[in-house]
């Protein structure tokens, strides 16, 4: 199982960091108001998590492993 909350708390900190890291990238964002659900609810739409991680790869310059954020892998 995915670890989401712990995905988003570690590389975005915050709902205004999700939707900067994204602005940044040149990606659309989602409104503060979808993020704030995807921290409460402890999860996110699959399109979103697919943008997040293009963010992520765009800001850091390379690939970026969910690995550590699913359940059952080391």
């Amino acid at each position: 199982m995915f670890d989401a909350r712990r995905f988003l708390d570690d590389n975005f900190q915050n709902v205004g960091g999700v939707v900067a890291h994204l602005r940044a990238a040149g990606l659309e964002a989602p409104t503060e108001q979808q993020a704030e659900k995807w921290f409460q609810r402890g999860s996110l739409p699959g399109a979103w998590l697919a943008s997040l991680l293009v963010g992520l790869e765009i800001n850091r310059g390379g690939a970026v492993s969910v690995r550590p954020y699913c359940e059952g892998t080391k």
